[in-house]
C-alpha cells in the first residue's frame, strides 16, 4: 500500500489508503497521529474516519480542502482554500446515530449473537432529533462564516441504524415555520452521506434557497476505488 499501515485492522487501513491520495500530505499526517492515538474500532476513531471520507469526497472533486485548519482561532473540520490558500468555504460534520433505547437493545442482541430488527417507524423522536442535531452544528460556525462573508455547511453522516434517508433531511431544513434554512441564512446547505456497502458513499446536497454565502457541493456516489 502507498501510506502503508496506519491502523490495525486491515480493511480500515486498506480504507485510509484509498482515501488519503484526495489529501495534501500535511493532512496526511496529521490523520496518521489521530489514529494511532486513538483506540480501535472506538465511536472516535470511527468518527475520524467519516471526517477523513467526507474530505476525501470534496477533494476528489476539486476542491481544495484543509483538516482541521485554524481560522480566527476555531478549527471547523474542513476549510475549503482557494489557489491562495485563503479560506472561501467552512464544513463541519456531525454524526447521526440511533435513539440510545433503540442502541442498547442492538447491543443486547449483539452479545447474544441473536438477528435484531426493528421497525423503521418505531423510532417516533427521529426527526425530531435530527432536526436538534442539525441545529446544534448550525449554531456552531455560523458567526465566523458571518464576519468572513464564505459559505457555511453542514455534514450529516447517517448511521445505518438510523435508516435515515435524504427526504427526512430536506423536510429539517425547508419546512414553512419551523425550517432550519430559513433560521439561519449563513448555512449555506447540508451534505448529507450514507454507506452503501465498502467503500462506497452516497452524497445528497440540499442548498438553503436564501444563504448569505452560496456553495453547490457534489451529490452522487464516491468510490475511490473506482478513481
Amino acid at each position: 500500500m502507498k501510506f502503508g499501515q496506519i491502523v490495525e485492522n486491515e480493511e480500515i487501513n486498506g480504507f485510509i489508503n484509498c482515501f488519503f491520495k484526495y489529501l495534501c500530505e500535511e493532512d496526511q499526517r496529521k490523520f496518521r497521529r489521530d489514529f494511532s492515538n486513538l483506540a480501535p474500532e472506538s465511536d472516535q476513531m470511527l468518527h475520524t474516519l467519516r471526517e477523513l471520507i467526507l474530505g476525501a469526497h470534496l477533494g476528489a472533486n476539486g476542491y481544495k480542502v484543509r483538516h482541521d485548519y485554524t481560522i480566527n482561532n476555531q478549527t471547523p473540520d474542513w476549510c475549503i482554500l482557494d489557489d491562495e490558500s485563503v479560506v472561501i468555504g467552512i464544513v463541519e460534520l456531525t454524526n447521526f446515530h440511533i435513539d440510545k433505547a433503540t442502541e442498547i437493545k442492538i447491543r443486547e442482541q449483539s452479545k447474544l449473537r441473536e438477528n435484531f430488527c426493528y421497525w423503521r417507524d418505531g423510532n417516533k423522536d427521529n426527526i425530531d432529533r435530527l432536526y436538534h442535531c442539525i441545529d446544534h452544528k448550525a449554531q456552531k460556525y455560523r458567526l465566523l462564516a458571518k464576519s468572513l462573508k464564505i459559505p457555511y455547511v453542514v455534514a450529516v453522516f447517517g448511521e445505518w441504524e438510523t435508516a435515515v434517508d435524504f427526504d427526512e433531511i430536506r423536510s429539517c431544513l425547508f419546512g414553512k415555520e419551523t425550517g432550519l434554512f430559513e433560521e439561519y441564512r449563513e448555512m449555506s446547505g447540508v451534505l448529507h452521506f450514507v454507506e452503501q456497502n465498502a467503500l462506497r458513499y452516497l452524497f445528497n446536497y440540499a442548498e438553503n434557497p436564501n444563504p448569505l454565502k452560496p456553495i453547490t457541493l457534489p451529490s452522487g456516489v464516491f468510490s475511490p476505488r473506482a478513481a
